[in-house]
């Protein structure tokens, strides 16, 4: 989230299986197929993980635009839905829409991100995210996918 602390502070100064047989499984086809065939399964296998891992950074990338852009347009109900279940127990609602009122007060609108960097290990990120206004600037920010969905867990 972005800190409530560099809001406030400026203030105070003026987040089926299905049946199948060995044929529907990739080893099996490999195996039973042509040596260029396997050769080529087993290059595709190698890429995956890579392509697995730059979709999710993607989805992540996603969400945290969706929320920063939220944040900073005052648009709580949309930032809210990116909170985290935790962060929601923690955070009401009516909160949150101050945070965000008092967010747009100060930087006006919702800007694009400089840089970006996350480090994910299965259903958390850890995100670094930076902006022109360096007071805005994010530094390993977690987040937590719930449900599929990547969601903001700095509460």
């Amino acid at each position: 989230m972005i800190r409530k602390a560099m809001i406030v502070m400026p203030l105070c100064l003026l987040s089926l299986t299905a049946c199948s047989s060995n044929a529907d499984k990739p080893e099996a086809a490999a195996s039973s197929a042509s040596p260029a065939l396997a050769a080529t399964t087993a290059s595709e296998a190698a890429v995956s993980p890579t392509a697995q891992a730059a979709s999710e950074e993607a989805e992540l990338r996603q969400a945290v635009v969706a929320y920063s852009d939220a944040f900073l347009d005052a648009k709580p109900t949309a930032g809210y839905d990116l909170f985290s279940a935790r962060c929601k127990e923690r955070v009401t609602l009516s909160e949150f829409t101050g945070m965000l009122t008092a967010a747009k007060q100060m930087y006006g609108k919702a800007m694009p991100i400089k840089s970006f960097e996350a480090q994910i290990s299965g259903d958390l990120a850890r995100v670094t995210y930076t902006y022109d206004v360096p007071a805005l600037n994010q530094n390993k920010e977690p987040w937590v996918r719930e449900s599929g969905k990547w969601k903001q867990d700095d509460c």
